[in-house]
């Protein structure tokens, strides 16, 4: 066993019997205490949004750098999660990059179904985009992955420069017809397919799922901005990654992926317990940062 495998192990015990085992009701709230348990970055400071049309949170780092920000849309399947609840993980990629990340909140499923999410992850992008940046990286995990994916295929050159995405294990296609996915080898501790097929199900409300706009794997533009992704090698939904990383690249777009052997879904969100979660966030980070079109004299990261 390495080192770090038995807290993993722990780890993965815990959300296995969220997902699996918890009465739907007491999902969001366990979820969301799971989701916080990833530390705060020193030095961060946090501040609300609430207009109208838009909810979510600044997390702004000491020195931030210039007109460059990050748009963050986090996981939960489209049932789960919130922005406050992803405060911790968010301040990590802030501090990192040392750019300002606008974490965005959005209606979740069953209350609000598709297209609910991408609506107003495209609403928040909107009024983001009046913000005083002039460029931005999109990052997003799981379904958050799925979402800057989606709002990336329909973006238009108004506005400021989308000049990288960074997603950790996107949840690409909601018909989960992946090779991982229906590989009975696949060793994934935190999902079954009975519980990715109900979230998308119950999200979709009968919808097609292979709506570019839910399942983003399904209507890959040309131009793309340079793309990072992350996947675990333990994930049904590792083929989400692969598979938009190839047809991606074949149209046009310079991808990055890694898959990261015996990680589990979302692995960098353990940042706070795991080494190879650290590793994951430096790379992401420096992806970003190496993005940016000009940087002004002492704004390079050290």
């Amino acid at each position: 066993m390495q080192p770090g495998d038995d807290i993993r192990q722990q780890l993965l015990f815990r959300r296995n019997a969220l997902l699996n085992e918890l009465y739907p009701h007491d999902r969001r709230l366990a979820y969301a205490a799971m989701a916080a348990q990833t530390p705060l970055a020193d030095g961060v400071l946090i501040e609300p949004v609430t207009t109208e049309d838009v909810r979510g949170w600044w997390i702004r780092p000491h020195q931030a750098l210039p007109r460059r920000a990050i748009f963050f849309v986090h996981g939960g399947g489209y049932h789960l999660g919130d922005a406050k609840a992803y405060i911790g993980f968010v301040s990590q990629i802030a501090a990192l990059t040392r750019c300002a990340v606008f974490s965005v909140d959005y209606a979740l499923a069953p209350q609000h179904r598709f297209p609910a999410a991408i609506n107003d992850v495209r609403s928040a992008q909107r009024w983001f985009a009046t913000q005083n940046v002039s460029e931005y990286a999109a990052v997003g995990d799981s379904a958050g992955g799925g979402l800057i994916l989606a709002m990336a295929g329909r973006a238009t050159s108004a506005g400021p420069k989308l000049t990288s995405i960074v997603a950790f294990s996107p949840w690409t296609d909601l018909t989960n017809s992946g090779p991982s996915f229906r590989d009975p080898s696949t060793r994934d501790l935190v999902f079954t397919q009975d519980v990715i097929n109900g979230l998308a199900h119950s999200y979709l409300n009968g919808h097609n799922p292979r709506d570019p706009d839910a399942s983003p794997l399904y209507g890959i533009p040309e131009r793309l901005p340079p793309i990072y992704i992350q996947v675990g090698s333990d994930e049904l939904l590792r083929d989400d990654s692969t598979r938009y990383a190839h047809q991606a690249a074949a149209k046009g777009a310079v991808v990055t992926l890694d898959i990261y052997e015996g990680m589990h879904h979302v692995f960098q969100r353990d940042v706070g317990v795991l080494d190879t979660a650290r590793v994951a966030l430096e790379r992401a980070a420096s992806f970003i940062s190496a993005s940016w079109s000009v940087l002004h004299a002492g704004d390079r990261l050290d």
